[in-house]
């Protein structure tokens, strides 16, 4: 199909092909969001971002200050540092790049919030020594860590509003697709989500005659960007990148300039979490450097201190349950206390894997466990303290002591059962680059919910990106999918 002019074509034929393109293509955008609104609101919640970042920082020093002096009025040189102290906070989260909430990913942010609070921190204790105010290495010490829990469970919160607004359509940017490829097809089916943040609303076919324009409406081309903007109200351009030429990207960036719109280009790389990419100019063209993800021998050790510290303290907190567990699942039923079974981690390994048992004797005989990913949404096989113990997880709290031994990782891919990477061991074996954990990347992600292809996805995803700060970000996201018991069985 030729890509039609928009100056040959009437207003009606121009809204009846994009009315077919919204119809056809875009059914999980029932009201298109209003022009400018998206940006207008990104823009606000900016500014609520930087207010309540000051507000965390002023609490985080009043309360620590409360915490080491409870009963000392604070003295008037260290009260004006808390005064100046949300100035030089929001200008470390400024350096972080953390008021684009539009341009960041959780991961990414929460990296940020890291560094920024780091930062924030060195600035308001390099304000006190020039203010020649007495700030106790103690209280700023707790101030530090009062400052990023806010900020985490601020952050979290906003992140939920956002995705609140996403999803009723008024934190959608109204998007043109460029290209008219299958890469560009499947973007648009990507952005389809409510969630994803983009309305699309057509396709704009590029110049370059080699590039087919197939299957999809398109509402006009290249040469008419600024013209499409106008008629359509669009807030973002998304390149579909194998669609487009290097004077088409500079066409599109001079429209983006000139309109002032968003600007995003795929890149096909869904395996990859955007820390691990850099860019470079080589000769003429920018390229993306993809770091390596293989940990160094430095990083290989404080991996496993953080998984022996956070083993020790989860197994001290958890020991009084131990026995209540214990003492309910004789009680319920017929059998031991625990239940072993060979697991296979890193490098193909087996090893034996703890748990409290929450099943029946024997009851593995019932059913055929060969499957990858073996698990019933509603097993027969549960007895009642079981099925409680699945729903809160606690079942796993034996594997504290598998992670002690250094047979188990406290993130990585869920250890499977023997027999079941025996049967699917092709399908499966890609899971043993790194060692079995506790947790996961996909525990995060749906948990139980998820088909096996979606369950091997995600455990590449984190193979990948295998990280110590995607780990403790996996930890921290294991509570909140805990608690909600998202996906639990």
């Amino acid at each position: 199909m030729a890509v039609e002019p928009v100056q040959g074509r009437t207003a009606e034929a121009r809204e009846g092909a994009l009315a077919g393109m919204v119809n056809g293509h875009l059914n999980g955008h029932a009201v298109l969001a209003r022009a400018g609104g998206a940006l207008r609101r990104y823009r606000a919640i900016s500014m609520a971002l930087a207010v309540s970042d000051a507000a965390c920082i002023v609490t985080a020093l009043i309360v620590s200050y409360q915490i080491r002096y409870s009963a000392r009025p604070m003295p008037a040189l260290e009260l004006a540092v808390v005064l100046v102290a949300p100035l030089l906070w929001v200008a470390a989260f400024r350096a972080f790049n953390l008021y684009s909430p539009q341009h960041l990913s959780p991961s990414d942010e929460f990296r940020g919030i890291i560094g920024a609070s780091s930062l924030g921190i060195v600035l308001v204790v390099m304000a006190s020594y020039w203010s020649k105010s007495a700030f106790p290495r103690a209280w700023l010490g707790l101030s530090w860590l009062l400052a990023l829990m806010l900020e985490l469970l601020t952050r979290r919160g906003w992140e939920a509003y956002r995705l609140r607004l996403k999803r009723d359509g008024r934190l959608a940017l109204r998007t043109l697709i460029v290209g008219t490829t299958g890469e560009a097809t499947r973007l648009a089916e990507t952005l389809k989500d409510p969630a994803s943040g983009f309305a699309p609303i057509g396709y704009v076919g590029a110049i370059d005659p080699s590039v087919p324009a197939n299957g999809p409406a398109v509402v006009g081309d290249i040469r008419d960007l600024r013209q499409l903007v106008h008629e359509h109200d669009a807030d973002c351009f998304f390149v579909a990148s194998t669609s487009v030429s290097a004077e088409d990207i500079l066409q599109v960036t001079q429209a983006a300039r000139q309109e002032c719109t968003e600007v995003r280009v795929s890149a096909n790389l869904s395996q990859t979490l955007t820390s691990r990419l850099a860019l470079q100019k080589v000769g003429g063209t920018i390229a993306l450097s993809i770091r390596p993800v293989r940990l160094t021998r430095t990083q290989v050790a404080m991996k496993r201190a953080f998984d022996v510290v956070l083993a020790l303290t989860a197994l001290a907190v958890t020991l009084p349950l131990w026995a209540v567990i214990a003492i309910a699942i004789r009680l319920s039923s017929p059998g031991p206390v625990f239940f072993h079974q060979e697991r296979v981690t890193k490098g193909g390994r087996t090893f034996r894997m703890h748990k409290f048992r929450t099943m029946r004797v024997n009851a593995d005989r019932l059913v055929d466990t060969s499957a990858p990913f073996f698990k019933l949404q509603s097993d027969p096989r549960l007895t009642r303290v079981g099925n409680v113990l699945r729903r809160l997880s606690l079942d796993e709290l034996p594997q504290f002591w598998n992670v002690l031994k250094g047979e188990m990782s406290l993130v990585g891919p869920r250890p499977l059962p023997a027999d079941q990477v025996a049967a699917n061991l092709k399908l499966l074996s890609r899971r043993h680059e790194v060692p079995a954990g506790v947790t996961g990347w996909w525990q995060i992600n749906g948990r139980s919910g998820l088909t096996p292809e979606e369950a091997i996805h995600l455990d590449q995803f984190y193979i990948e990106n295998w990280s110590l700060a995607l780990d403790l970000y996996i930890v921290l996201k294991t509570f909140g999918a805990v608690l909600g018991r998202k996906g639990a069985h």
